[in-house]
Order: C-alpha cells, then structure tokens, then sequence
C-alpha cells in the first residue's frame, strides 16, 4: 500500500471547508460522489449523505484521539450512528436502507470512550429520493 496527502473540499451552504487528510492510504474508502451528495460540516470533520445508495459518509479530519461520528434521524422513527475512520484515513461510510420519499438530517460530534464534544446542530432535513429539501 502506498500513501499520499489527500485534500477534501467540503462545500456547506456557509462556504467550503477545506479538509486536510495527510498520509492516507491507497486502500482507504475512495470518497464520496460529490455530485449526488448533502454535505454538511464542522471543525472536526464532516459527513455526505448520498442518496443514491442510502450511503452516509463520514471523515473525521482531526487527528486528535477522537472519534467523529455522524448522528442520522428520520423522519419516521428511525435513529442511526456512524463512525469515521481514524484521522487522516479517509470517508469511511455506512449503508443506510432509508424508506423512500421520506426525509434525514443529521448532526455531528466527536467521542473519546464514554465522553462526547464539540456536537453540531441539525442540518436541515433532506429526502431520501433525490436529497432535495424536505
């Protein structure tokens, strides 16, 4: 396996923000297809719910001990969890089976054993279709 400093772009609608992943690894997940994605962000890391699939993508950006995690609620009851890979080792994702024409949004936070910091806001809700606002 070969290594290489990778840099993610994350658009948000506050702006982009830049996202540095040093040393990962060639056989790290490849990313996310921004094109069919809801990117949402923070100081820590940020996650891409892509509709097509029902995947949740995640990328924890501070190599700092902590785990980012990405906290995903329906709008039908359901309540799911995602962790990023280590720092610096790339999207790390979770296949989701989300119910049709229904909506998600989704918030993040680090964690450390049984400890948590720096939780996010909701982001707004998306549909599980096309990502289009619900």
């Amino acid at each position: 396996m070969t290594s290489s400093k990778r840099r993610v772009a994350l658009g948000s609608a506050a702006g982009t923000l830049l996202l540095i992943a040093a040393n990962t690894s060639t056989a790290a997940a490849a990313g996310p297809d921004h094109s069919q994605c809801r990117i949402f962000t923070a100081q820590h890391g940020g996650t891409c719910f892509q509709w097509v699939g029902d995947k949740q993508w995640v990328l924890d950006s501070d190599p700092n001990g902590w785990t980012t995690v990405v906290h995903v609620q329906t709008n039908y009851g359901k309540d799911r969890y995602c962790n990023a890979r280590p720092a610096a080792e790339g999207w790390g994702y979770c296949d989701f089976d989300h119910i049709e024409g229904k909506c998600v949004r989704f918030k993040l936070y680090e964690t450390k054993g049984n400890d948590k910091q720096g939780e996010t806001g909701w982001s707004p809700w998306y549909g599980t279709e096309y990502g289009s606002p619900c």
